[in-house]
C-alpha cells in the first residue's frame, strides 16, 4: 500500500514537472510558430505586383561557378555560388534551409550539391529567409514546386509586407515566395528536430533583415553559430545608422549566447580554404572564440559601416 502511494506521488510530481517545464520553456514548435501570429490582419495579402521583372545583375546571372558544396560541421553544410549561398543544418529530424539563391538556377544547383554531400533535399522541412532581397528569397518557389512542398518557409513579418508594397526593382526582383508560413519577429527561438534557432532582428541592409544563432557540433563538441544577415551598406543616414546599431545588437545577443563560430551567406572558397585542409586531428578552423566573433567576424560588418561614413556617398540628414 506504502509503495503504491509512493509511486503515485512520484508519478503525480513528474507530471507536474513536465506541465511547469512545457509552459517555461523559451522555443516553439514549428507547429507552434506556424499559429504565433496573433493578429492574422498584420500580414499583408498577396500582392501580385504588375509589369515584368528585371533582368539579374550580370554577377547574379550564369556561367557563374559554383562553390565546392562543403560538410562545415557534424550537422551543418553550405551549397551555393560565388555569388551567394545558403546553410543546410541536419536537425536529426529533417533538414532545415537557411537561405534560397537568386532564383531556380540557383536552387537547382544548390539541390544537386546537397545530393552530392549525401544530403536528401526532399527532406527540407523549414526554409528561412534571412531578408526581402532576390538573392535570398529567389529560389524558395523552386523549392516549393519541384523539391520539398510540405516545407514551411519563414520569413520576417516585415520582409513579407515589404514585398507586397515595394516595386520590381533593384533588390526587388525576381521570383518572390507565394506565402509564408512562419512570420519571424525578433528574439522568437524555434524547435527543429534536435536543433533551435534563435532569430534576431537587424534592420538595415533591408528593413526586415534578421540573423540567426543556432548550435553546430564539431566531432561531438558542441559550439553556437551566428550568422549575419546582411552585408552591403546602403548610402543612407537612415539606413547606414540602422546597419551599425544592429551590429552592436546582435553582438550583445551573440555573446550572451556563447557565439563561437561566424558564417557568411555571400561565402567564398577563400572562407573555406582552411577548413578543405584540414587534418585529422586539427581543430575546425570555422571555430574563432567568443571573443574573436566580436573582434574579427562582426569587425567585417563594422568596418564596411565606417566605410560608407568616409565615402562621400553618405548624404547629411
Amino acid at each position: 500500500m506504502l509503495s503504491s502511494l509512493y509511486f503515485f506521488l512520484i508519478g503525480a510530481g513528474e507530471e507536474k514537472l513536465t506541465a511547469q517545464s512545457a509552459s517555461v520553456r523559451d522555443y516553439l514548435t514549428i507547429e507552434e510558430a506556424i499559429s504565433s501570429l496573433k493578429v492574422p490582419g498584420a500580414a499583408a495579402p498577396l500582392a501580385d505586383n504588375p509589369g515584368v521583372s528585371p533582368e539579374l545583375p550580370a554577377a547574379f546571372r550564369p556561367p557563374y561557378r559554383s562553390v565546392e558544396p562543403i560538410k562545415l560541421f557534424d550537422n551543418l553544410y553550405f551549397v551555393g555560388t560565388t555569388a551567394v549561398g545558403a546553410f543546410i543544418v541536419d536537425t536529426g529530424d529533417g533538414l532545415v534551409m537557411l537561405d534560397t539563391g537568386n532564383g531556380d538556377i540557383d536552387a537547382s544547383m544548390m539541390v544537386n550539391d546537397m545530393k552530392k554531400l549525401g544530403l536528401d533535399p526532399s527532406m527540407i522541412k523549414l526554409i528561412f529567409i534571412s531578408h526581402e532581397h532576390f538573392d535570398h528569397y529567389g529560389g524558395v518557389q523552386y523549392l516549393k514546386r519541384n523539391v520539398c512542398p510540405e516545407a514551411k518557409v519563414a520569413m520576417s513579418l516585415t520582409g513579407w509586407n515589404m514585398l507586397q508594397t515595394v516595386p520590381l526593382e533593384w533588390n526587388y526582383i525576381g521570383t518572390r515566395p507565394r506565402s509564408i508560413d512562419i512570420y519571424l519577429a525578433d528574439g522568437m527561438k524555434i524547435k527543429a528536430g534536435n536543433e533551435i534557432f534563435q532569430i534576431v532582428s537587424t534592420p538595415g541592409h533591408s528593413p526586415g533583415c534578421l540573423s540567426f544563432i543556432f548550435p553546430v557540433n564539431d566531432k561531438g563538441v558542441s559550439h553556437m553559430a551566428g550568422v549575419m544577415g546582411g552585408m552591403a551598406v546602403w548610402p543612407t543616414q537612415t539606413e547606414t545608422r540602422l546597419y551599425k546599431s544592429s551590429i552592436e545588437y546582435f553582438s550583445a545577443i551573440a555573446r550572451a549566447a556563447k557565439c563561437d563560430v561566424g558564417l557568411f551567406f555571400h561565402s567564398t572558397e577563400k572562407d573555406f580554404a582552411s577548413l578543405r585542409s584540414r587534418n585529422t586531428g586539427d581543430p575546425n578552423p570555422l571555430v574563432i572564440g567568443v571573443d574573436k566573433f566580436d573582434k574579427d567576424y562582426l569587425q567585417k560588418y563594422r568596418d564596411r559601416y565606417l566605410e560608407m561614413l568616409k565615402s562621400t556617398n553618405l548624404k547629411p540628414y
